[in-house]
């Protein structure tokens, strides 16, 4: 009889190439996988932060239909000096003391009080954090304007301005700006101040490519003709932003109800060429907290309630007057902002240049808080920016720069002939 062959044993196991095999084709997977989920974690982020910057901006605008007119960018108390050269009918405001707190100054005078986040504070679900703001102050030796920063407890039980102003609040930050310092008064969001770092006296700013090297311009931007007076600028500097910085005298001193006349204020009017085409908001991961004092604060604290126009708002970058470069003199009035029949000016287009020190987010190859005073986020590609009308829109980096300086200016139809720019096409930014 043949014999039957005997079975062949049950093979248990892997052999070392098989698992070589499962382990390579485990690796592709997840390479392939990582992107995707990195990419939903950002898009997730950038949601989130789109959501806050919505509920600050519907606050803004609570605001402004409460009071016909949006709040200041920031508020600073002017002193005895401007007191007496306003009284001799000197109105220069290169007498205020706002000029004392641009970057590089060493001479503060007056009190820097406080930014657009303290006034709609009642309107981000924080009244009780208002009603203990204190704004003035009485002592022996009379009344005081109250910085942000000041530690004193004026009235008996009440937090200070400076323990107000440490006081994380969440709908302020963006969760992709990693620049938040956990348990401080962090900021990610700034208003559009329009051309300049303050309408009364337009200084520009010059971008620069490492830390320290950016810096407020050594001579004012002309946007008027200058033998017309600074009035003149006035009228043309505030069509070109939404939020201003703006003064005021401590209530109760003598002749403290003298006229200022560089303060501005645009009402839900004044935004002419629609408010869906306006910018109110942009991110900036570059401001907010600086417990470390910085060039670019003047030494101070820096936090949500820093009025310093460099922490509390954004601008248009000065490239516009100089097309491209930085001359001597940049006057914005020379020719190469005007239209040319239904060709808008060639100088608009370096308000986003890039390549240039002033791209949206070139920003964030620099990491000295105050020293980007543009738009800047930590998402790839661009930046979310809320609109006047409310809503919030992503807009990429590389947009246009004669596009993006019209929906950065409220009422750019009804600039000097010198400037004027043309209806802007809203298929040029939205998504």
């Amino acid at each position: 009889m043949t014999p039957r062959p005997r079975r062949q044993a049950l093979r248990l196991g892997f052999t070392l190439i098989e698992l070589l095999v499962v382990i390579s084709i485990i690796g592709i997977l997840v390479g392939l996988l990582l992107p995707a989920i990195n990419s939903a974690r950002e898009a997730g982020r950038r949601t989130q932060c789109q959501s806050n910057m919505r509920n600050v901006v519907l606050a803004i605008l609570g605001y402004a239909n409460n009071k016909q007119s949006y709040p200041p960018a920031g508020v600073f108390s002017e002193d005895a000096t401007t007191l007496s050269s306003l009284g001799s009918g000197n109105t220069l405001p290169t007498g205020s003391v706002v000029p004392t707190y641009f970057p590089g100054s060493t001479s503060q005078r007056g009190v820097p009080m406080y930014s657009w986040v303290v006034p709609i504070l009642p309107y981000l679900d924080n009244q009780e954090l208002f009603n203990q703001w204190t704004m003035y102050a009485t002592t022996t030796n009379g009344p005081i304007a109250v910085s942000y920063y000041d530690p004193t407890n004026y009235i008996v039980g009440q937090a200070s301005n400076n323990k107000i102003a440490e006081t994380a609040i969440g709908v302020l930050r963006c969760p992709d700006d990693n620049t938040i310092q956990i348990g401080q008064g962090n900021l990610s969001y700034v208003v559009n101040g329009g051309g300049a770092l303050w309408h009364a006296y337009p200084i520009g700013w010059i971008g620069g490519q490492i830390d320290g090297s950016p810096t407020p311009t050594t001579s004012p931007l002309i946007w008027a003709p200058t033998s017309l007076g600074w009035p003149s600028t006035l009228g043309v500097t505030q069509k070109l932003g939404v939020m201003f910085i703006e003064t005021v005298f401590p209530q109760g001193i003598a002749n403290s109800t003298i006229r200022i006349p560089w303060n501005v204020r645009s009402t839900p009017t004044s935004i002419v060429d629609g408010s869906s085409s306006t910018i109110l908001m942009s991110e900036n991961t570059l401001t907010g907290v600086s417990i470390s004092p910085t060039p670019y604060s003047n030494s101070l604290p820096t936090n949500w309630a820093t009025p310093l126009p460099n922490f509390s708002s954004f601008f248009m970058p000065s490239y516009v007057c100089g097309n491209g470069t930085f001359p001597s003199s940049l006057d914005c009035t020379s020719g190469g902002l005007a239209p040319s029949g239904d060709i808008d000016g060639l100088g608009w287009a370096y308000a986003n240049k890039v390549g240039s020190f002033t791209n949206i987010n070139f920003g964030q190859n620099l990491t000295i808080e105050g020293s980007y005073p543009f738009s800047n986020s930590a998402h790839p590609g661009g930046c979310n920016m809320g609109f006047c009308d409310g809503a919030v829109r992503f807009i990429s980096n590389t947009i246009d720069g004669t596009v993006y300086a019209k929906i950065i200016t409220p009422a750019g139809s009804k600039l000097p002939i010198y400037c004027k720019q043309l209806p802007v096409e809203q298929d040029a930014f939205t998504n």
